[in-house]
């Protein structure tokens, strides 16, 4: 079943407007909340589930927190920058990952493993109904689920990140994690804030623009062109929720976490430097 994008507008809006009364909690829910109810409601049996009410905020606040997730995975691609190409590849392709499944889940679409199902989250009659669906596997799901939106059909950030293509930061993702002999091992060196918080700043000088270069596999280990794309595309979250809520109390508490507030840029400088077009 196609994804019907005629209400993940409305989807987006309500779920994030549970969250944006005074009364609303600001704190995330407990752990695999949002998961154990979805597939609670699949086993159900039923033929259209309806996701209760009170608990539409869960959309919004898995969103967020997955971005949040995204944010972390590309600050330990930068700190592990010099001392594992590996590993850095790895959580540089893994945040950009986490920021398809954040834009995903703020629309109502959810992949669930337990359950080996996808699922759209539809407005139908004013409730929340789920319609699950037999969906391609985890990744391909969420990017194809990202670029059909009509926003992001034509950004340049959010291509056919298949595997299977050498220019492609999930081959790059999928080289360093399966090719034998890779044999990029480098004595341990953590490098400390004042050195991530630099190469962040070097990294948000290239233009967020028309042109985006994609990380060749056959140039492995190619790690700014991975981490330069994570980094646009949390730029873009960012942008994309400042834009559609600005005054949402929810995101306005959790759009720039304690955690990395000293290290983590969330503009693109636009300083003039343009990336090279991908061939």
């Amino acid at each position: 079943m196609p994804i019907d994008y005629s209400s993940i507008d409305r989807v987006f809006d309500l779920s994030f407007g549970k969250l944006d009364t005074p009364r609303a909690r600001l704190e995330f829910p407990a752990p695999g909340t949002l998961s154990e109810e979805l597939n609670a409601l699949i086993k159900s049996g039923e033929a259209s589930p309806v996701l209760p009410h009170n608990k539409w905020q869960m959309l919004a606040s898995c969103s967020v927190e997955m971005w949040h997730r995204s944010i972390h995975s590309f600050l330990w691609s930068v700190t592990l920058t010099e001392t594992s190409p590996l590993w850095a590849s790895v959580s540089g392709y893994y945040a950009s990952h986490y920021v398809m499944r954040a834009f995903a889940h703020s629309m109502g679409i959810f992949k669930s493993f337990t359950a080996k199902s996808a699922i759209q989250i539809k407005m139908e009659a004013g409730q929340f109904v789920l319609s699950p669906f037999k969906g391609k596997g985890e990744h391909p799901f969420y990017w194809n689920a990202v670029r059909g939106y009509s926003k992001f059909a034509t950004n340049p950030l959010f291509y056919d990140n298949n595997e299977r293509d050498i220019d492609s930061d999930a081959a790059h993702r999928t080289f360093a994690n399966y090719t034998d002999h890779v044999n990029s091992f480098k004595p341990l060196k953590c490098s400390d804030v004042a050195w991530a918080m630099n190469y962040v700043e070097k990294i948000s000088h290239f233009r967020l623009g028309s042109t985006v270069k994609r990380p060749s596999r056959d140039e492995y280990p190619n790690l700014q062109d991975v981490q330069i794309l994570a980094f646009q595309r949390i730029v873009t979250f960012n942008d994309f929720l400042d834009e559609r809520i600005p005054t949402n109390r929810f995101w306005r508490a959790h759009r720039r976490p304690a955690w990395c507030k000293d290290i983590m840029l969330f503009q693109i400088e636009d300083s003039g430097l343009e990336l090279p077009s991908a061939t």
